[in-house]
């Protein structure tokens, strides 16, 4: 049965087959950074547009992947919402977060990392500092402490750019988060 890696490998790979671009986030991301910890998911922000809609039936079979018809993904695309995929055999589902089209997404698109983070996994993933502004973002509407946990692991473990997080802080409106990391 393959593992949560197996799939981010396995859905990463199809996606650079379709020029999509995209980089991971979420709790992979955060213990790439910080510590490991549980997770039975993968969450990536991807690129995608409507012509390339019709080709993830094509890329994942119903065989291999629970997709969602071509009319969600289309109008998931549109609105630039998110849908999940889910790997028939093992159940783990990738949750795939479409670009906003914001100044926020075009810096994290830009700012994103080529890692190793397993041997023969290379991939794109969200810099520090933008994991941190979305963990902080994701504690604003939730108030989850385990996004502010996360946050703390990461800055242990890694050193940041608190010019660019300080200036997004303002920006995203995201200060009394910050100061309660």
């Amino acid at each position: 049965m393959k593992s949560l890696l197996d799939v981010l490998k396995d859905v990463v790979k199809r996606f650079d087959d379709l020029g999509l671009d995209y980089f991971l986030v979420g709790s992979l991301a955060t213990m790439y950074y910080g510590r490991a910890r549980f997770t039975q998911d993968v969450d990536l922000v991807v690129r995608i547009n409507a012509r390339q809609v019709m080709h993830f039936e094509k890329m994942f079979p119903l065989e291999e992947y629970y997709c969602p018809p071509r009319e969600v993904l289309h109008d998931e695309v549109l609105r630039k919402g998110s849908f999940n995929l889910i790997h028939q055999e093992s159940g783990i589902k990738v949750d795939v977060v479409l670009d906003k089209e914001t100044e926020f997404y075009e810096s994290e698109f830009a700012r994103r990392r080529k890692l190793t983070i397993a041997p023969g996994i290379e991939i794109f993933i969200a810099s520090p500092e933008d994991l941190i502004l979305q963990k902080l973002a994701y504690f604003q509407e939730g108030r989850s402490e385990k996004h502010l946990d996360d946050i703390r692991d990461v800055l242990v473990n890694v050193e940041i750019d608190e010019a660019y997080i300080n200036e997004w802080v303002e920006r995203l409106n995201l200060k009394a988060e910050w100061g309660k990391v």
